[in-house]
């Protein structure tokens, strides 16, 4: 064979596996990938500019579902991003916050307590949640050093090539093309409106009797899970030789007596924390101090509506720019454009879901999704009133 026929075949034989090769990334990332909320909040993430945030709020659905990045940069004048996930495991917020120095230098990480809260470890073995949030991460070193430590060899590749898990998806439709869209659409934008916020229009029917009116006083404790509070200890020795500014909160619940052990957790959460220089904020303690309605401002036991999010967003925001001595960076022209089109989205959202509540239309989830967002436009993005 001539080398010129060698040359030119070698040249197609590399062209060819080039083109399977973003093939496949194309289809991992926009079709064969489980694609929801999360993936939609963490690529959002990646796509903030480098050393762009004052704040960074890490932690599960006890994060995302309470706090809104547009009403605190209203009010308050400081940017965040809620890098969050459904059930995140104690892995994966230490992971989290790894990722947060690497591409961000914020002023301040807030931590939600949820995940070394449990009663056990299983949430940390749990295999659905586990992939919510690390199918999602970008290759980095700190993605390949949780693969090569937690995930066996049989499944490794499953994380770094998530289409050879989700080959399946090929059938969910519309949904899957609805996130589809949802993705591209972020992609093209280049932002996410709603900086990681996500609800359920929707106020709890409780049947259950409420106890947040007694938690104020409640100052009993339980020990945690030996092997979450392992990882507490791990991540705030990551934090101490980092020299990060970070603290803890735990947001409100709809508290019962099926769930009050987790205040009591929480409770000596709190102490280890504070025992170690780190401030601890035990919101779930001082909802009534916030003016947390239980029959108004919950979608559920464990997450607030719009309401109660309003309300809590405010007074954690107080306690972040007033008790922590937050600095804001200025912006420049464009940045604080973009902040203003946060804004708008974020009050336009708080009057869809009211206009839902209110008029009883039903349970609706409401997010970064092409579904919600074409819906906006139809409500007014002035300031919003607490409620």
């Amino acid at each position: 064979m001539k080398f010129q026929d060698k040359v030119t075949r070698t040249v197609k034989t590399a062209l060819f596996l080039l083109t399977v090769m973003v093939s496949c990334l194309v289809l991992q990332h926009y079709f064969l990938r489980n694609m929801d909320h999360n993936s939609l909040r963490v690529d959002g993430f990646y796509q903030e500019q480098r050393d762009s945030l004052d704040a960074v709020f890490i932690g599960a659905s006890d994060m995302y579902t309470s706090f809104m990045p547009g009403r605190a940069y209203e009010q308050y004048g400081f940017t965040s991003y809620l890098l969050a996930s459904e059930s995140i495991t104690s892995e994966g917020v230490k992971t989290a916050v790894k990722e947060v120095v690497r591409t961000q230098h914020p002023g301040i990480i807030v931590i939600e307590a949820n995940a070394f809260l449990y009663a056990d470890d299983k949430n940390d073995a749990n295999q659905a949640h586990i992939h919510k949030f690390f199918d999602n991460l970008p290759l980095s070193f700190n993605k390949l050093e949780y693969i090569q430590k937690h995930v066996p060899v049989d499944e490794k590749w499953e994380y770094v090539f998530p289409l050879m898990k989700y080959h399946g998806l090929w059938t969910e439709y519309p949904e899957r093309f609805y996130m589809m869209a949802s993705n591209l659409s972020l992609d093209v934008r280049g932002y996410n409106y709603l900086k990681g916020f996500r609800t359920t229009a929707q106020v709890y029917n409780a049947k259950k009797e409420c106890l947040n009116s007694q938690l104020s006083s409640e100052t009993g404790e339980l020990d945690l899970d030996p092997k979450l509070e392992a990882q507490l200890m791990d991540l705030l020795d990551y934090c101490d030789r980092q020299n990060l500014n970070v603290v803890f909160v735990r947001a409100p619940h709809y508290v019962t007596k099926d769930t009050y052990d987790r205040v009591k957790r929480s409770n000596r959460m709190a102490k280890i924390v504070n025992e170690r220089g780190y401030s601890y904020y035990t919101l779930e303690n001082d909802a009534v101090r916030i003016g947390i309605d239980e029959k108004h401002d919950f979608y559920n036991e464990d997450h607030m509506n719009i309401y109660g999010a309003l309300k809590f967003t405010d007074y954690l925001s107080e306690k972040i720019m007033y008790r922590e001595g937050l600095e804001t960076d200025a912006l420049s022209e464009a940045a604080a454009e973009n902040w203003k089109e946060v804004v708008t989205a974020t009050n336009q959202l708080y009057r869809y879901c009211d206009d839902i509540m209110t008029n009883k239309k039903g349970a609706r989830g409401a997010q970064e999704d092409v579904v919600t967002l074409a819906t906006l436009g139809e409500y007014s993005g002035a300031p919003i009133q607490t409620k």
